[in-house]
């Protein structure tokens, strides 16, 4: 942004006169009297005037409301005030572009502060220009949010000069900013201005495509289009729109004026082929829900005559693109419809050529989108595929940022607003401060920021969840429900089988219109509480789990210094930089899964056999690992119950330090000393894995250490050979854990890391057998909403199918198969459980049991 300086303005001479000087003031308020009375130089003066402004600004921030420091301070700020703009001024006529910058800043800021709300301030003729030289100045400096008042200010004065430049940089500091509603309100304030401006139209465009804001968009695209009617970037963007709201027929029409000035375009034919098919599906399901024959019978002709246009489109498609697998099983679903037994052979020999799915001639014809995710409607649903192709093109960048965990957020929210709250005022006496902070008072102040903390996290981020990862299983007909999974949680939607509503549903599931999300927070993060699901045909389904809802524990831990009224009697200082440090933890609920609740018992007791268990979540220098409490307690149930081991052969340490784990492995050792030999050993573990940096050996973390001395860690090469030294008849290692560095949510467990790495390879030893989590630089992901990590979860889920009657062949199969399959569907990435058996078990170990 092109900058307008001051030096025009000769304004400083006219700022002559002696400031006022009350009783009590700041020294650098004196100052700056003393040298203005004196007509010091102007250099003198306004160095002492930006300290007094800053001086007196401190003040006021601090002190409270209405006593006489806060009327001192406010009342000093306003007869220093026009000052401010002389120095401005002063600064610029000499070059000084910064200062002028600062002092334009403080001549800004003064009449927007908070103890100056509501009240005037005389300006002058030079008002505007100054607004506009800070607001100018600070967007240069790319502070936005600073910037936008200033811009706010400017556009109040009604000066013309630079009034739509200055709309279009404050859209564009509430763009740089993400204040997506304040820009696009900006941008219809200056669109109502300058209606015929064609850039300002694009910059709302592109905002609501940033904001993932589907209504809007339309509005604007409609009005662009106003003035460029044929214009193919808009005319794609409304087509697509069109079809997100499965308004095929206007997306069809739309497309058509595409095609006439793009006829050969292989994309443009392509969303007519799909707006006819779906125009056909449409009508098709209408004829199978409606129960009166002459609709019906309506519809099933208007049915046929949009799959016959659809077919003709497709098979110039599949003539250009014979491998494309989804239009060729449109086509072979248009002719499925139309009753055209022999051209469907003949595609379906296609597809099975191709390891396709062939399309039988019953088949219920199914919705098909342009993109393959299905179509996601609404701000708070996610970006739709309009602007995710849009923005695959290249027209703008989307941010995509995940929300940060609950417990982070909380953590700040609380700790920042307790420290400014447990300040003590420089006018307060202790007497008030004492009984204004305490223990009790501190505590009740806690759990009600926690409770606001808790509505400002989902109000801030729950309109940047995506919803457009939902996977559509299999209908129970027996409860009539269909199961949708997604990383907000699992959704048990209700759908009647009558009139082939459930058909439908499914039929129309990739152009399901997604609304009216509801959300709480859930094992650290948000989940769904409730969505309505639309058909294309208006029918709504509502999931709405407020009644069943289970909440994962979710640990808020704050940390505030402690509350010491004896340090202000004693006028000291400087506080002590050991301080010590209160925390308060706060858990909120507790998911109780499927593999929590029905337990197996056997009535078999396996009294020659113990179990080791490991469960770290909670560390004192690093990230916690979530729910590995719960995992460590839940294995241990199973091993009481449904594995018979006594309740004296579970050893199960929570939190474990380092000298717990050592501990631990010498309790083992002398139980297997005393055993002889005679006894089955299965160890457990959850937490962090770390690798040493230079050897690549690998390390189990106590909770007492970082990870960055590895000395303070439990190698597994340790752990392997002291297992392995117990002569035990076997033992089984579970281990949920990864030795990549990465962190069970993902990311990196030593911050300075920026790549997982591959740990050295710890062979078993003795008669042992070792599942692992995960594989080489793999994370060891949780399944958050069943409340355990991935790994564990499905080795509960296979001891409880099999009531604890299972092989260790068995076992390895279930739990690699099922975390492998849902890591990639929930987590995007990889997990590869393994299972590892030592030389002297490789003959027995598959048909061992626990």
């Amino acid at each position: 942004m092109k900058r307008n300086y001051l030096a025009i303005l000769a304004l400083a001479a006219c700022m002559g006169g002696a400031a006022p000087v009350l009783a009590q003031s700041p020294a650098s308020y004196q100052k700056f009297v003393q040298l203005n009375n004196a007509n010091a130089d102007k250099a003198s003066v306004y160095n002492a005037l930006h300290q007094c402004y800053k001086d007196l600004a401190a003040s006021l921030a601090a002190a409270q409301p209405n006593t006489p420091a806060w009327q001192q301070a406010k009342s000093q700020l306003r007869d220093i005030y026009p000052y401010l703009q002389a120095a401005a001024i002063y600064n610029s006529s000499k070059g000084y572009q910064q200062n002028a910058l600062i002092f334009a800043q403080a001549y800004m800021d003064v009449p927007l502060m908070e103890a100056f709300r509501g009240e005037t301030f005389v300006r002058d003729d030079y008002f505007a220009t100054m607004a506009y030289f800070a607001a100018s100045g600070t967007y240069n400096t790319r502070d936005y949010a600073k910037a936008i008042p200033y811009f706010r200010a400017y556009l109040a004065t009604g000066a013309p000069d630079k009034r739509q430049d200055v709309y279009t940089y404050m859209a564009k500091a509430c763009m740089n900013i993400q204040d997506y509603d304040q820009a696009k309100a900006v941008l219809d304030e200056a669109i109502a201005a300058y209606p015929s401006d064609f850039s300002l139209l694009s910059m709302a465009i592109n905002t609501c495509i940033d904001s993932q804001d589907n209504a809007n968009l339309q509005r604007y695209v409609t009005k662009a289009l106003a003035i460029k009617p044929q214009d193919n970037t808009l005319l794609n963007i409304q087509g697509k729109l069109y079809e997100d709201t499965q308004d095929f027929q206007k997306a069809l029409n739309t497309y058509i004026k595409l095609r006439t000035a793009n006829p050969r375009s292989l994309d443009v034919a392509r969303h007519i082929a799909l707006n006819y098919y779906n125009l056909g599906v449409l009508n098709h399901n209408k004829a199978t829900m409606e129960q009166g024959q002459s609709a019906a019978k309506r519809y099933q002709r208007q049915s046929k005559e949009y799959f016959s246009a659809a077919a003709a489109t497709l098979k110039d498609i599949v003539a250009s693109d014979p491998t494309s697998m989804k239009y060729l099983q449109a086509l072979a679903s248009a002719y499925s419809c139309l009753g055209e037994t022999g051209e469907l052979a003949a595609v379906n020999s296609k597809l099975t050529a191709l390891g396709g799915r062939s399309v039988e001639a019953s088949a219920m014809p199914t919705l098909i989108t342009y993109n393959d995710s299905p179509a996601v409607q609404g701000q708070a649903a996610g970006m739709s595929p309009a602007l995710a192709s849009a923005n695959a093109s290249g027209t703008v960048a989307t941010a995509t940022g995940e929300p940060p965990l609950y417990s982070a957020f909380a953590k700040d929210y609380v700790e920042s607003r307790i420290k400014e709250w447990q300040a003590k005022d420089p006018y307060e006496t202790v007497d008030e401060y004492r009984a204004r902070v305490t223990e009790e008072s501190r505590e009740a102040r806690i759990k009600t920021l926690l409770k606001q903390a808790e509505a400002d996290y989902i109000k801030a981020y729950a309109g940047n969840v995506r919803l457009d990862d939902l996977l559509l299983k299999p209908y129970d007909a027996e409860n009539r429900v269909f199961l949708v999974e997604s990383k907000y949680g699992q959704l048990i939607v209700p759908v009647p089988r009558e009139n082939n509503e459930a058909k439908v549903f499914e039929s129309s599931w990739n152009g399901m219109q997604f609304k009216d999300p509801k959300f709480y927070i859930n094992n650290d993060k948000l989940m769904l509480s409730g969505l309505t699901f639309v058909t294309p045909t208006g029918n709504s389904y509502r999931f709405d789990g407020n009644e069943a809802l289970g909440y994962t524990e979710t640990h808020v831990d704050v940390s505030f210094d402690p509350i010491d009224s004896e340090l202000f009697a004693q006028n000291t200082q400087t506080a002590s930089s050991a301080s010590r440090v209160n925390r308060q933890e706060v858990k909120v609920g507790r998911i109780v899964s499927d593999v929590d609740k029905d337990i197996p018992e056997t009535k078999q007791t396996a009294s020659n056999t113990f179990a080791v268990i490991i469960a770290n979540e909670n560390y004192d220098m690093v990230t916690k690992v979530p729910m590995a409490l719960n995992d460590g307690e839940t294995f241990s149930k199973y091993c009481q119950k449904t594995l018979g081991l006594p309740e004296t052969n579970i050893r199960l340490y929570t939190d474990a330090s380092f000298g717990v784990m050592i501990r631990a492995m010498r309790d083992i050792r002398e139980i297997a000393d005393a055993y002889a030999g005679d006894l089955k050993v299965i160890f457990y573990y959850a937490g962090h894995g770390i690798p040493n940096e230079a050897t690549k050996d690998a390390f189990l973390l106590p909770v007492d250490a970082d990870g960055t001395q590895t000395e303070g860690c439990y190698s597994l090469n340790r752990l392997y050979s002291e297992l392995g030294g117990l002569n035990a008849k076997s033992v089984v290692v579970f281990l949920d854990a990864c030795f990549s560095g990465a962190k069970r949510d993902g990311g990196m467990l030593a911050s300075a890391r920026g790549v997982a790495l591959k740990a050295k390879k710890e062979e078993p030893k003795g008669n042992m057998v070792i599942f692992s989590a995960a594989s080489d630089d793999e994370t060891a992901f949780p399944y958050e909403e069943k409340g355990h990590g991935l790994f564990t979860y499905f080795l509960l889920k296979k001891l409880q199918e099999s009531k604890g009657e299972v092989t260790l062949k068995e076992l390895g199969d279930y739990i690699t198969g099922n975390v492998k399959r849902q890591s990639v569907v929930v987590n995007r990435k990889a997990q590869t459980p393994t299972v590892t058996p030592s030389t002297s078990m490789w003959d027995a170990w598959e048909d061992t049991k626990l």
